[in-house]
């Protein structure tokens, strides 16, 4: 565990250092860079490693149809495959390209990017390079994507939603949302719902499949899921705050708060609603930076940068003991960290 210790410690520190000079770009490529590092330089390390791998094996010697992945995410390790001859080299590459989008979608998203910082690097950042990668792949080209809704630039949000849904399906709900509640427009509305209905008649039958897997896996009870859901409610209660941003933002914090608990409350009775909340906070991250940008609203208040502070601590204690309490559970686990050089002869 020593290695993610270190690295949150850097990001933590480096989050109250920027906040204090008023540099949070340079702190934010200054937390990001150790995480990189051990995204790069891992061995056989993330809960999905193993069976990516086992995967990437049948598309090299089958085609694109020797695993069930969406088309875009096959025909990609398909071409990989033809360059590497190792499919764990192309497991490193997408982690890290994913890894270079974030944080190149960020900076162009955010002026200051304290949401980066606040929601992307502690809850997400591990879990979509060296875990789901292609969710992560997804969710990040339509982060890329999502700038080109501050630069009235909807062209690009269209491609890069088309290119992420081919990699993830899920990434559609993100898009669709995003696009819904920072357009909040008729038009926008119709559109969205006309293309939801080629999703499906296109992905339906795919669709369905994910939907019965994750509604047969039962959610874990207890606490589970109570951390994102506190988080969200956190972030819009700091958001709401200010009255001028809630102004502004009214109907997307009202309906991300319904979402989210919704999404809470399924994770009640099955995982599918643990998956959706990430769904919903990153959701959640995309608005508020495309939002915050549209208004210029590049430096936060004292008050909500400490509720953002506070929620990367939340976020950074629930994944260090996600990657604790998995130590050793599997054929890949988060934990111990294996550096690439220990594993790999």
């Amino acid at each position: 565990m020593t290695p993610y210790y270190v690295t949150y410690a850097i990001f933590l520190a480096c989050f109250v250092a920027g906040l204090l000079a008023k540099r949070l770009r340079l702190a934010a490529i200054a937390a990001f860079l150790p995480m990189f590092y051990l995204i790069a330089a891992r061995g056989l390390v993330g809960v999905d490693s193993a069976y990516y791998l086992q995967l990437f094996d049948a598309i090299r010697y089958l085609g694109p149809t020797g695993a069930n992945f969406e088309p875009g995410f096959a025909l990609i390790v398909a071409s990989l495959t033809n360059i590497f001859s190792d499919s764990f080299d192309i497991l490193i590459l997408l982690g890290c390209l994913t890894a270079g989008l974030m944080l190149l979608a960020a900076l162009m998203l955010e002026r200051q990017p304290i949401l980066f910082l606040a929601i992307v690097i502690p809850f997400f950042l591990f879990d979509m390079t060296m875990n789901g990668l292609r969710y992560g792949l997804a969710f990040s080209i339509v982060s890329i994507g999502a700038t080109g809704l501050v630069n009235n630039r909807r062209w690009l949000f269209v491609v890069c939603t088309i290119l992420a849904a081919s990699i993830q399906i899920s990434s559609v709900v993100v898009a669709a949302g995003a696009w819904t509640l920072i357009e909040a427009r008729i038009k926008t509305f119709a559109f969205v719902a006309a293309a939801g209905l080629v999703v499906v008649a296109v992905f339906g039958e795919y669709i369905g499949e994910k939907a019965a897997a994750n509604t047969d896996l039962v959610a874990l009870g207890g606490t589970a899921g109570l951390v994102p859901y506190v988080i969200t409610l956190t972030i819009l209660a700091a958001v709401s705050s200010e009255p001028e941003l809630f102004k502004a933002l009214k109907l997307p914090i009202i309906a991300i708060a319904v979402l989210q608990t919704a999404a809470f409350a399924m994770a009640r009775y099955y995982y599918a609603g643990l998956r959706m909340e990430g769904v919903v906070l990153f959701l959640l991250y995309i608005v508020l930076a495309v939002r915050f940008a549209r208004m210029n609203h590049s430096v936060p208040s004292r008050s909500l940068a400490v509720i953002l502070m506070a929620a990367a601590i939340m976020s950074s204690i629930l994944r260090l003991r996600n990657f604790s309490d998995e130590q050793g559970q599997n054929e890949s686990p988060f934990a111990p960290y294996y550096f690439a050089s220990e594993v790999i002869a």
